[in-house]
């Protein structure tokens, strides 16, 4: 019996290292492209946006203003910090809270067995609980470093000091707002992750216990990856808008420069309130989709860049 509950201890511990390890180099590969999106999610373009006309090949669709690549963000931001570490910047926060994520979320999922009933919807339900009550203290664990991670990258914009280093961020969030301000913006951030997993698990889990892609495979001879393209739809479209929220939630309360964006004014005034700002400005997918270009709005446009120039490459 010994031996049994050593071994699946053993195994757990392989299993949560194997899933820190893949998770942490994921994020370190990924952080510019995180850099340069919470840039953008706060409103900030420095670049001037440029007048398209129709590409199919370049996926702009309509004629208008449009932001430039974020392959040119990121030069941008390379060339006007003058190196390429800049674009690192708050990596070592968000690698901790990758940590405390992934070794809490499945700690709690160790701890909370699965289902034994063999109605179906109740395991979905039970499992959906089970994955919203890990996500739900894997959060509250490493909320505190999201803030920190998104206040040193916003803190970019205006050139802030004291959001130089993750000791600096501490010392400067607990001045400002004591422990409350480690978890600003928290309920929006949970509220979507919650969203999120509860999401994923009900599509996952639904088209396995009713087999639903096998049968579509055999109809058509070929995966099609329904119930993936479905759950990640789904996030795109009720998710994303309040994962915006908490980002901008997390740093408008700092006092930073990106307070003074015209899409950030008002935002510092609760969650909810940036949520309606959001939604009457039509700015809940900002950040959504960088690989492409992004519509501008030019009647609202400010940029230090200068003024909105027409491409005449197209």
């Amino acid at each position: 019996m010994r031996n049994s509950d050593s071994g699946s201890v053993e195994l757990h511990v392989q299993d949560t290292a194997r899933a820190l390890a893949v998770n942490c180099f994921y994020t370190a590969c990924l952080h510019p492209l995180l850099v340069t999106k919470t840039l953008v999610q706060v409103g900030y373009e420095p670049l001037a946006p440029v007048y398209r006309q129709r590409s199919f090949f370049k996926f702009v669709f309509h004629e208008g203003y449009y932001y430039p690549s974020m392959f040119q963000y990121i030069k941008y931001l390379r060339e006007k910090h003058g190196t390429y570490l800049i674009l690192y910047r708050g990596l070592t926060p968000r690698l901790t809270s990758a940590f405390l994520t992934t070794t809490v979320r499945n700690e709690i999922l160790s701890l909370v067995p699965k289902s034994t009933s063999r109605c179906p919807p109740e395991q979905i339900v039970h499992e959906m609980g089970r994955q919203c009550l890990a996500t739900t203290g894997a959060v509250i664990a490493s909320h505190p470093f999201f803030v920190i991670t998104n206040r040193m990258i916003v803190s970019l914009i205006g050139g802030e000091k004291s959001y130089d280093s993750v000791w600096s961020s501490i010392k400067t969030i607990y001045s400002d707002g004591g422990l409350v301000g480690f978890y600003d913006g928290l309920v929006p951030h949970l509220l979507s992750e919650i969203l999120s997993v509860s999401t994923e698990t009900l599509v996952v889990e639904v088209a396995e216990k009713f087999e639903i892609e096998k049968k579509i495979e055999r109809a058509l001879g070929h995966s099609l990856r329904i119930m993936f393209i479905a759950s990640s739809a789904l996030n795109s479209v009720i998710v994303y808008p309040i994962q915006l929220t908490a980002v901008i939630s997390s740093a408008s309360t700092a006092g930073l420069a990106v307070s003074d964006i015209p899409s950030m004014q008002g935002t510092d005034k609760g969650w909810v309130a940036c949520f309606k700002g959001l939604w009457r400005g039509g700015n809940t997918k900002r950040g959504n989709n960088l690989w492409t270009y992004r519509k501008a709005n030019v009647e609202t446009y400010h940029t230090p860049a200068g003024s909105a120039v027409k491409d005449k490459t197209n």
